[in-house]
């Protein structure tokens, strides 16, 4: 007698909730999959835009030590102006002793 006995209701409404689990369930797993697609995009990106940064970073890091070095240098060559500066500094002769 076993396959000439039909399926209740009840078995008929399970097996419609288990294609609809199936269905949704699918669904699940391509959501997922575009969500990791996402992901992986967002996450390119963000190291992208990190090596970016870190290059501006050691950008501005020589800059300031360029600039700090003008800096030195610029300090150094004012003293030695100043030095120079004094220490040739002609005073005036009077005519008197310049025919002595």
């Amino acid at each position: 007698m076993r396959g000439k006995h039909r399926a209740g209701p009840d078995n008929a409404r399970l097996r419609q909730l288990r294609r609809e689990d199936r269905q949704y369930i699918r669904y699940c797993h391509e959501r997922f999959a575009e969500l990791g697609q996402r992901v992986r995009y967002w996450r390119a990106r963000a190291e992208v835009a990190e090596g970016r940064l870190q290059a501006k970073e050691q950008q501005l890091q020589r800059q300031t030590e360029q600039l700090m070095a003008r800096d030195t240098e610029l300090e150094t060559l004012r003293r030695q102006l100043k030095a120079a500066s004094d220490d040739t500094v002609e005073t005036p002769i009077p005519a008197e002793l310049a025919a002595a």
